[in-house]
């Protein structure tokens, strides 16, 4: 492997978090044809227990379930008990601490801009890049998939089709962006994505240039809507209708999945494509019906949180024959075994939280002794023990809840007590870890303002630091603090702006006394919420002085102010007022422009 030192050191010494604009050195574009092609296909909130393979008695992958039998399958494998670190930890190779990226909302879901991405570095190998689906790393410039290496994206914005910045967008008929272009289909959002990838991948082909596809899914996530065929299926054959539609979720996912197997059959792909499908975090809707065992779901800390299926086939690659391994193993492996695996060339030398597996999938040696830090969160005192460490078989839940999977895997019994050398071990290793995270851990990763690449600039609920609101619903219902949220900017050039204050997403062109519009998905109507009688618009920037403008009509869609802005770091907080000047609700939608 040239020009790249792989760490397996056991917590990272990091590289520190730079500005901006920061670039990383580029590498020349290798024509490498003999390269194998790799996809990865990540699902959002699929479950470890929400496959047939592993033992569910009723939902029924059986594509997913011939792709698990082909494959080595990494069983101890952990992510984020949430989506974006799991997202970030995968395209850096380091813990979601370390990339930035931390949580799903407070202003932390935006991976670090010194530090290359996964996309990045296959793009600089000669590899063709492409997402298809979530992206939920960065809405606008620099942090966007197109800014991050992927030179194909078909891609929505925040966390899901019904969050705050998706508003009105639907499973069924998908709106997406092309790049930057916004479009609309006709199709379901699963098959949406990887008939886009199909199509892309298959121009890819025609040519002999060697792609990485990432189809980053945004099912089964909820809400659960799953297309009438496959919500039919399982409807009687759970109790109720939301599980059935979650397992219906799924079996799409497994069509597709079947039908992408074909189409790598039909064009003799298959023998030299990777194929990597994974779950980015513990159950959701299925876990009442099976959970392989495990205590509790998604968010938590003991394993039903974070174990994850991953399953890695290369037909030609040289690697072990398919069979279940259960060496500790963690998403962030994989970037620095991919570039061990096919040789990549990275700009510099690097450090990753992972460890290159390389050695694993080709039976020259087994990973025993094992120890790394599960964590995902904001703040540094409230989240200190919300952790797990695993070892091999050993779990440190919090500070003082020890349990070995080998004998407990539902976690029920703490031996903390009968193992206090263990327990001394796993704590030294976690705060020897935090110690080396904590200079930097309340430092946010803020959003650029008045870049050329970008103008005007978007920031909503989301970007708020305490009290984020992500949802339609939430927005229709007025929650969180009624003076909003802090956001982090970075103002590249001092000069006069545009703020532009709303209730609603710019595209709605809608009053910001009126409730939301009536909006059906798959049959169900989603709640308009309730009007609010907004009469002034309120913001600050850095905490001084708020500046209250009067809304300008009875029926305005927004509040609008032009101001001088300095250069440099700072927050931003905009929310509404009644005609007594009380604090209503957050401005859950943010437009600035640069003017001059």
């Amino acid at each position: 492997m040239k020009n790249l030192i792989i760490s397996s050191v056991l917590f990272y010494i990091g590289i520190q978090y730079a500005g901006a604009e920061e670039k990383l050195p580029e590498i020349p574009t290798i024509n490498i044809v003999e390269r194998p092609n790799v996809i990865i296909i990540l699902s959002d909130d699929q479950g470890y227990g929400d496959f047939s393979c592993h033992g569910n008695p009723v939902l029924k992958t059986p594509a997913l379930d011939k792709l698990h039998d082909e494959s080595i399958r990494f069983d101890n494998f952990h992510v984020s008990p949430l989506s974006t670190p799991t997202r970030g930890q995968l395209m850096t190779g380091l813990d979601a601490f370390h990339n930035k990226a931390a949580t799903v909302l407070t202003g932390r879901n935006i991976i670090r801009r010194d530090v290359p991405t996964m996309s990045e570095i296959f793009s600089q190998n000669g590899y063709a890049t492409g997402l298809f689906g979530k992206w939920h790393l960065g809405n606008s410039y620099p942090d966007r998939p197109m800014d991050r290496g992927f030179q194909k994206c078909i891609w929505h914005k925040g966390w899901g089709l019904l969050s705050e910045i998706e508003y009105d967008n639907d499973y069924y008929e998908t709106r997406y962006l092309d790049s930057l272009e916004t479009k609309q289909s006709g199709e379901y959002c699963t098959n949406l994505w990887f008939n886009k990838a199909r199509e892309w991948m298959d121009a890819m082909a025609t040519k002999k240039q060697p792609f990485f596809a990432y189809i980053a899914l945004n099912a089964p996530h909820g809400p659960f809507h799953a297309p009438a065929q496959d919500f039919n299926f399982y409807k009687n054959k759970v109790d109720d209708t939301s599980t059935a539609s979650f397992f219906g979720m799924i079996r799409n996912i497994d069509r597709n999945m079947e039908q992408l197997e074909n189409w790598m059959e039909e064009r003799g792909l298959k023998d030299n494509t990777v194929v990597v499908y994974m779950t980015d975090n513990g159950g959701t809707g299925g876990v009442d019906v099976y959970n392989a065992g495990m205590r509790d779901k998604k968010g938590s800390n003991y394993d039903g949180g974070h174990k994850a299926a991953c399953f890695i086939r290369w037909p030609g690659g040289n690697l072990i024959s398919p069979r279940s391994l259960s060496c500790a193993t963690q998403v962030q492996d994989l970037l620095p075994t991919f570039i061990d695996l096919f040789e990549l060339e990275v700009s510099t030398q690097y450090r990753f939280d992972g460890e290159n597996l390389v050695p694993v999938l080709k039976g020259e040696k087994n990973l025993n002794d094992r120890m790394f830090v599960v964590q995902y969160g904001g703040h540094v005192k409230p989240e200190k023990y919300f952790s797990c460490v695993v070892w091999d078989s050993w779990r440190l839940v919090g500070e003082n809840e020890l349990y070995n999977l080998s004998d407990d895997p539902a976690q029920e019994n703490n031996i903390a007590k009968d193992f206090p050398y263990v327990l001394n071990i796993m704590k030294t290793f976690y705060e020897n870890w935090w110690a080396n995270i904590e200079p930097e851990i309340n430092r946010l990763v803020p959003v650029i303002i008045g870049s050329e690449k970008e103008n005007p600039v978007f920031l909503n609920s989301d970007n708020w630091e305490f009290g984020a609101v992500n949802s339609q619903w939430n927005i229709a219902n007025t929650t969180g603090p009624p003076e909003g949220g802090v956001c982090h900017i970075e103002v590249l050039h001092e000069g006069k702006y545009r703020i532009e204050l709303s209730r609603w997403p710019f595209h709605l062109q809608r009053s910001m006394v009126l409730p939301g519009p009536s909006t059906t998905v798959g049959g169900t109507i989603l709640p308009t919420g309730k009007g609010v009688p907004v009469e002034y618009g309120c913001f600050s920037v850095n905490g001084k002085e708020p500046v209250t403008v009067k809304k300008n009509t009875p029926d305005a869609i927004k509040i609008s102010y032009e101001t001088y802005l300095q250069s440099g770091e700072m927050t931003f907080q905009g929310w509404f007022k009644d005609k007594n000047g009380n604090n209503l609700c957050g401005a859950y939608y943010v437009k600035i422009e640069r003017l001059l």
